[in-house]
């Protein structure tokens, strides 16, 4: 049986995805996990293997805390268009709350480090795809029962289409504090959703 996480284990993690997430994996080293985290190099090891293990565990944190808080809506039973409205409203909710640049979305920002070497980090993010399109396509295959415009084939490519969308979102917003800007940009990827699926259009 796996080893409970303590309450202590959770706030290392946390203090270290913090790090990961506003610097990027590769710039932090294992000093400045220490000098982070508050852990000693002597614990962090009797906990994790190395730096890798670690970032491993942050991932799984962020899922937990970052994604599922965000994302559930839309992979709820039932979800539709308006679920990934409210999604896309979370984004740029927490954009609107930083009061400097934004740090993106970690995972996004991990693939643009990884190396295909790093096969165990790089599986994981591809994971995280795989869970976002899943989701979107299950809200656009229930908003398309109300009409049955689309076969299962175009759903799943505007699903693909979706995904790319929100990341070239949060690639756009981690440099930019344009909200107005980045509220136009949902309400035309929802518009455009809208009209391929001929529903309502949906506002946010």
């Amino acid at each position: 049986m796996a080893r409970a996480k303590s309450p202590s284990r959770h706030a290392l993690v946390d203090s270290a995805l913090k790090l990961f997430w506003k610097r990027g994996y590769h710039r932090v080293s294992m000093g400045d996990l220490v000098r982070e985290t508050g852990v000693g190099r002597g614990s962090l090891y009797s906990d994790f293997a190395g730096k890798e293990a670690l970032f491993h565990a942050c991932l799984d944190r962020y899922q937990e805390t970052v994604v599922t808080p965000a994302f559930g809506g839309v992979e709820a039973k039932g979800a539709g268009l308006a679920e990934v409205g409210q999604y896309l409203d979370k984004l740029l909710a927490r954009n609107a709350a930083h009061p400097g640049p934004d740090v993106g979305c970690l995972v996004l920002n991990t693939l643009a480090q990884v190396t295909p070497e790093e096969t165990e980090t790089l599986a994981r993010l591809k994971a995280h795809g795989r869970r976002l399109q899943k989701g979107l396509y299950q809200a656009l295959w229930q908003e398309n029962q109300k009409h049955q415009k689309l076969d299962e084939a175009e759903i799943e490519a505007l699903a693909r289409f979706t995904l790319i969308s929100l990341q070239g979102l949060w690639a756009q917003s981690r440099g930019s504090r344009d909200i107005e800007a980045l509220r136009q940009y949902c309400k035309t990827l929802l518009e455009l959703l809208a009209n391929r699926l001929g529903t309502d259009e949906v506002t946010t």
